[in-house]
Order: C-alpha cells, then structure tokens, then sequence
C-alpha cells in the first residue's frame, strides 16, 4: 500500500535510525480538499467580484469564511503524524536487517498499548512504512531545564513513562533505545517514550536483530555489561538502567551522566541541589539501577515502578528519609532544620525530661528556628530500626 494515498508530506523531520527516513505528515482522509475545499474558495471570491448590495456581500463572506476555516482545521496538530519510511533496498545500509527491525517495531507498536508510548497510526509492514503520533513540542532533550532540581516534580512526570515501559516488558519486549532523544512531550507535558527501533523480543529462541559486537543501544545510556558484545539474551535491566539516567538527566538539567558515576560529586544530585526537597531520595532509587554489574539492578521496570510508588507515598505524606547526615526540614515551622540535640551517648541529659528506661536510649533532634522536638526511642536490645538503616551502632557512629 502507498502511504500517499492517504498521507501527505509536509516536511522532512530528519533520519529515522540510519536506516530511513521520518517526516511530517498530513492525514489527507480528513480533507477532501480538491473536490469540496478549493471549488468552494474559488467560487466564494468569484462572487466577491460580482456581488453589489450589502446583503450578497454578506453571504459571500460567510461562503468565503467556511472553505478558510476548513483550511484552518487542517493545521490542528491531532491531524498529523511522523511517517518513517525504509531507504530504498540499493540505497539502505544492510536493507535486510532493516526490514527485519522495522517490522518488529510495527509489531510491538500494535501490541503494547499505553498513553506514555507512541501510538501507531496507519502502516504498511510490507511496504516498510508506518505513520505514528506527531508532538510538534519535541523532545525531552530540548526540555532538560524543565525539572532541574525539583525532584519530586520530575518524579511525577517520570511514573507514567515507567509504567508504559513496564507493559513493554509484561509483553516480553525490551526497547533497548531509551533516552531522552527519544522521549516526547505532549500538549499536556506528559513524557511519551517512542523509537522502537531497536525494540528486541524475548523469546525461547532468543530472537536477534543486532550483529555479532554490534551496541544494542546508544552508549551513553545503555548499561556497561552490554557494551561492545552481542548481548545473547538482552533482558529487561537495560531499559531499568536507561531509564534511571533519564530520572537523573531531568534532575540535573544536564544531558549526560558519565557511566554510573552519579554518586561522584561533580554527578551527585545531593550536592549539586542541596536544598531540593526530597532529593535524598534521588541517590537511594540510583543505587538499585544505575550500577556496574547487571546483579545488582532492578529485574524490570515493574519493580523500578514499585521503587517510585515507595519514594512518592514517603513524599505524599510528607515523611522523612532517615539519615543522621540528610537535613530534615521542621514539620512545624517549615523553616528551621532538624539539628541532632541528644544522641545514644548523651543518655543524661534525656533524664532532664524525666525520660528514663532501662531497654532504650535516645536520639533528639531540635528545630533550629521554632523549638520543635523529635525524640526517637532505640530499643538496645535489638536491631537497628530498618528505617534508620543497619550502617549505624547505638553510638550514633557510622560503621563500615
């Protein structure tokens, strides 16, 4: 099928992955401009020519005004899409891996359905074509400024795009090209992940579409244990990774974070906005993704999704993360800071306050600007409470 017979091409949106082409389009189906739009603005101005009283002058402009306003309607946005189209066979560079590709991403296009990916339109497999959303906005890439340094702000937008990529995997997918070259903006803000060029399927046969020591992925956003090696069973961690670094480049502002340095000082969230709300949080979610080794990072992305549903309930209820070394702001005055008054060694000033107990010691932590006190009580008989974590001994000390 010939996507001319419904799709028109207003402009060339640049290469589609090196093996196409992607450009602007107009769905023609909704328009039957040559037989109703143009006969009608050409007979409405012949009439302008002829009419005489003030009353057909009138009644040609309204004749006039409707042919314009259809020409308007044309111009609405949910009228386009972006067509990708293969390089002819002669002209493509390794035109059979290409058809391949394309066809797999038509086919997890039509499968996996969610608001947060890109929707396929109208396509043609077999004619290496396929039309998809359009977002005249563009990119995230040209929007990093947009979160940087609202963490929480960033968050929220970044939940949804998790769950969409949580359903490519529930599909047994891996997108294996996330980024944010890749990720769009709508009319709302709202992050759409597109570009399933790449997209690989897991299946028992470990289908391949990537040559032997090809990078499945853009390197500076793909894990360090798939670079420069055919992957044999690409899983979903990639994508986990991918999508970390995207969290940590809406964050940042900052379009590249080198390997998985983000907690080195010239990377680290903490220390480039250290008095971003919440963005303790930031660090602690990093740990679980943006890693060295495979192992130690989130399966998929429905566990990333349950990592983010965690850090947003904490924030929801306006809680705290619990570290001797992570400023609290008051929970009364919403100025001052928590400040560390009584720690597990200085158990006799507690007694000030008539608080005695054979079982626990204390920790108290004073409002720098109202007064207001937090008292935690540890029970020496145990544990460490898990929310304070099990890096610190009941001298208030860092172990290591």
């Amino acid at each position: 099928m010939d996507y001319r017979k419904r799709w028109k091409i207003i402009d060339d949106l640049g290469p589609g992955g090196g093996q196409g082409k992607v450009y602007r389009v107009l769905d023609t189906s909704k328009f039957n401009v040559k037989k109703e739009v143009i006969p009608a603005l050409k007979n409405s101005i012949i009439s302008f020519t002829t009419s005489q009283t003030e009353e057909t002058m009138k009644a040609m402009f309204e004749l006039f005004r409707k042919p314009v306003v259809h020409i308007m309607t044309m111009e609405n946005l949910y009228n386009y899409g972006a067509l990708k189209v293969l390089h002819d066979p002669k002209d493509a560079r390794d035109a059979e891996l290409a058809e391949t590709r394309i066809k797999l991403e038509i086919d997890a296009m039509v499968k996996v359905t969610h608001p947060n990916l890109l929707k396929i339109l109208d396509a043609d497999p077999d004619s290496k074509w396929f039309v998809s959303q359009f977002y005249p906005q563009g990119s995230l890439d040209k929007y990093l400024k947009k979160f940087a340094g609202d963490f929480i702000g960033a968050l929220r937008a970044f939940r949804p795009l998790v769950e969409g990529v949580s359903e490519i995997h529930k599909k047994s997918f891996v997108h294996r090209d996330i980024k944010p070259q890749n990720i769009f903006l709508d009319g709302d803000d709202n992050l759409i992940l597109g570009d399933f060029g790449l997209i690989f399927f897991v299946d028992s046969e470990h289908t391949r579409i990537s040559h032997t020591f090809e990078n499945v992925g853009s390197r500076d956003w793909m894990p360090p244990w798939a670079y420069s090696i055919q992957v044999e069973e690409v899983k979903p961690t990639f994508d986990v990774f991918s999508l970390a670094k995207v969290l940590w480049s809406m964050v940042s502002g900052l379009p590249v974070l080198r390997l998985w340095y983000f907690n080195n000082d010239r990377f680290n969230l903490e220390k480039i906005f250290p008095k971003s709300l919440c963005i303790q949080f930031a660090n602690e979610l990093f740990k679980k993704c943006i890693v060295e080794h495979e192992k130690d990072c989130l399966p998929n992305a429905t566990a990333l999704l349950e990592e983010v549903d965690k850090i947003l309930s904490i924030i929801n209820y306006n809680a705290d993360l619990l570290d001797p070394q992570i400023e609290r702001r008051c929970k009364v005055c919403g100025i001052g800071n928590y400040r560390l008054d009584i720690d597990f060694n200085d158990q006799e000033k507690i007694f000030t306050f008539g608080l005695r107990s054979p079982y626990y010691k204390m920790k108290m932590f004073l409002c720098d600007h109202c007064g207001n006190v937090q008292l935690f009580a540890f029970d020496n008989r145990k544990d460490m409470p898990p929310a304070w974590g099990k890096s610190l001994d009941f001298r208030g000390k860092r172990s290591h």
